[in-house]
């Protein structure tokens, strides 16, 4: 069920590609059965704000 974590290293600067805009830095990672790469974004806008998605939801904007 768990599957390495290696489109996105901690530090990047991701964005969400759809939907409402979420910026941020990955700082984590997790993976689900339904979710087999995802990851947790700290906002770059409201410091402490985290949210997951999974790795197709998301564009790299720069490398860390």
């Amino acid at each position: 069920m768990f599957e390495k974590h290696n489109t996105f290293s901690l530090g990047d600067t991701v964005r969400k590609t759809k939907g409402s805009q979420w910026t941020g830095k990955v700082v984590g990672f997790y993976s689900t059965a339904l979710t087999p790469e995802g990851y947790c974004v700290e906002s770059s806008t409201e410091i402490g704000s985290v949210q997951i998605y999974p790795v197709s939801a998301l564009e790299l904007v720069t490398k860390s």
